[in-house]
């Protein structure tokens, strides 16, 4: 019985150090993962709130001479006739004849989601600053897609675009140097001469490359990204009445204005 008091209190006596060596690894994981979990985060509310949105009004077709397109269902051919007429009174044809309902898409939210597959695997594994450089592109566009409505299609798509255009050049720049990574002299001493002269010129290209690729990725590329949206966001002046109205808005006060 001793013996399980004994164990019991070295247990006890442990736990602090089970308990902290547990958050500092915690701390740790969120250090290395928390700009993939920020982009996940990101992406669900933008597939939640804004390619919603933007996916129902694509999806949108409106009746002959602006009626909507569903109309309620009403009994009175049945008491009088047949269901047959009343499926042909309820009938609203789209404009130019085309039907008026459309199936429900997603292609809006397909989109972010392969785009957002398509950024955790390009940073997956690489140092600061690149994952939370993009993780910051995320959070950035996550704002003002929330805030801004006006050309909210538009705005959405360079995010997106821009994006996966940093994804596919980090990927791409993680290509070449795990590439070059494995050239020896003796591969390019039959092009170039000697293995002395190889060795220079791979050194050379490589370190010239590596510096242009570093200031692509930690300077142009996120610059250009956030001056586009900045562009994006100031191309059309505010309305004075409501700052967060977008552009239907705006349309649909102007026409039933007295």
């Amino acid at each position: 019985m001793t013996d399980y008091f004994v164990i019991f209190g070295d247990f006890l006596a442990a736990l602090p150090t089970y308990l902290l060596n547990g958050v500092l690894a915690t701390v740790y994981w969120l250090g290395e993962s928390g700009a993939a979990l920020v982009s996940i985060l990101c992406a669900g509310l933008i597939i939640r709130f804004v390619d919603q949105r933007v996916q129902s009004r694509a999806a949108f077709r409106p009746g002959r001479s602006g009626r909507e397109a569903a109309t309620p269902d009403l009994y009175t051919a049945q008491i009088t006739t047949a269901i047959i007429l009343q499926s042909r009174a309820a009938f609203r044809p789209g404009r130019s004849g085309r039907e008026a309902t459309t199936p429900d898409l997603y292609t809006a939210q397909i989109t972010t989601a392969i785009i957002l597959v398509l950024w955790v695997i390009s940073q997956w594994g690489m140092g600061a600053p690149v994952p939370w450089l993009g993780a910051a592109m995320w959070i950035a566009g996550t704002i003002i897609l929330l805030l801004v409505h006006m050309q909210e299609h538009t705005l959405l798509w360079n995010m997106k675009s821009g994006i996966a255009i940093y994804s596919l050049a980090v990927i791409g720049s993680r290509l070449y140097l795990a590439y070059t990574a494995q050239l020896s002299a003796d591969q390019w001493a039959a092009l170039i001469g000697t293995s002395e002269s190889a060795s220079a010129v791979i050194a050379n290209t490589r370190g010239n490359v590596t510096t242009i690729i570093l200031w692509a990725l930690w300077l142009v590329i996120p610059l250009g990204y956030f001056a586009m949206l900045l562009q994006q966001v100031l191309i059309n002046p505010m309305s004075l009445v409501n700052p967060l109205a977008g552009a239907s808005e705006l349309i649909n006060r102007y026409r039933t204005r007295r």
